[in-house]
């Protein structure tokens, strides 16, 4: 019996009981089966996107892809799907053709704001300061449509001179510090993984006829704004271009969806569905700002074909597509008219065009 105890505490001695081993058994187990899970749903997911992205619809994949790629924290996703040959063959087939045409001034009559006609203008008689609102809708978005009847009081707004590399300010920041009684996002900023700060623009921007941002010997696509006369001057031009044609305010985006009365020429399906900013103007001289929401359930978005749509049946002789998305952004009298696709609200931007009170 002795002899036995003493074999016993022998061996405890030489393997000694450590609770805490269990524990990290335990752990090691746990995080074994998360990471499983975790790497299940990924692959869940992956399968998932795959049929979608390659599945028996190309007229849904080239939506998908399309869409995707406007979206800055997400156009990486396509290329997990395709090659980049893949990826450019659908844009292609899915766009809008650019074209070399500017706009002709002399297409656009804006009548003097002393013509006693034009003053009893029934369209303008409920609304004396000059501003009209209405919604319009299509088959996968709604969104709303802004004339203002007097296209001198339309302009570029800056959050800044961008030499100080300071954060691009939010729309509402801006028509506050310009008195502005309307206002739109306006052209692109760099925007790496949706986390652009809008300190600086991209492309051309002169603003209240100074040259902001670009270079005069640069020929930019997509450059949008108004000149001295006021009129909305669409088109690819250099630097010097633009100032040569008195361009007083301007952004660069695009694509162009109109010139001179003639709607651009369209692939496919004319574009993914997005959120969507255009400006354009009527033969009356009047500008037409429209905002669609979307990504949201109420509203997809709008193709580059819808934004035609819409701007030709409000009579626009030139329009042209803006930064959208998350960008997308219109104001009157300080209060939002549409809906945002961003969770955090108002996104900083370098450029707006405003209304003057």
């Amino acid at each position: 019996m002795i002899n036995t105890d003493i074999e016993v505490n022998n061996l405890k001695k030489r393997h000694p009981h450590k609770p805490q081993k269990t524990w990290v058994k335990v752990l090691h187990r746990v995080l074994l089966c998360f990471i499983t899970l975790i790497l299940l749903l990924v692959a869940g997911l992956y399968s998932v996107c795959a049929v979608v992205f390659k599945g028996p619809s190309p007229a849904a994949r080239d939506k998908l892809v399309t869409s995707t790629l406007e979206m800055s924290a997400a156009k990486w996703v396509p290329k997990l799907f395709f090659s980049k040959t893949e990826i450019d063959a659908i844009l292609k087939a899915n766009s809008v053709v650019d074209s070399d045409e500017i706009t002709d001034p002399g297409l656009i009559v804006i009548p003097p704001t002393n013509d006693s006609s034009s003053n009893n203008n029934d369209e303008w008689t409920n609304y004396p300061d000059g501003i009209r609102i209405e919604n319009v809708k299509g088959e996968t978005f709604r969104g709303y449509v802004m004339i203002v009847r007097d296209p001198s009081k339309v302009y570029v707004a800056t959050s800044s001179d961008f030499k100080s590399n300071e954060p691009g300010l939010r729309i509402f920041e801006v028509l506050k510090r310009e008195g502005a009684i309307a206002g739109i996002n306006a052209g692109g900023f760099p925007d790496p993984g949706g986390n652009g700060d809008g300190s600086v623009p991209l492309g051309l921007t002169i603003s209240k006829g100074e040259l902001l941002w670009g270079n005069k010997n640069t020929v930019y696509s997509g450059v949008i704004g108004f000149n001295k006369d006021n009129i909305l001057m669409v088109g690819n031009m250099s630097g010097q271009q633009a100032l040569d044609a008195g361009i007083r305010d301007c952004v660069c985006f695009g694509p162009i969806l109109v010139v001179n009365g003639e709607a651009a020429q369209l692939t496919g399906s004319g574009g993914s569905l997005n959120p969507r900013t255009a400006i354009g103007q009527r033969a009356d001289g009047a500008v037409i700002l429209l905002c669609v929401d979307g990504r949201m359930p109420g509203s997809l978005g709008a193709s580059y074909a819808d934004l035609i749509n819409v701007m030709i049946e409000y009579g626009a002789v030139n329009a042209a597509n803006l930064d959208g998305g998350s960008s997308t952004h219109m104001y009157y009298k300080n209060e939002p008219i549409n809906i945002s696709s961003s969770l955090y609200g108002p996104r900083r931007m370098p450029t707006f065009f405003m209304v003057k009170e």
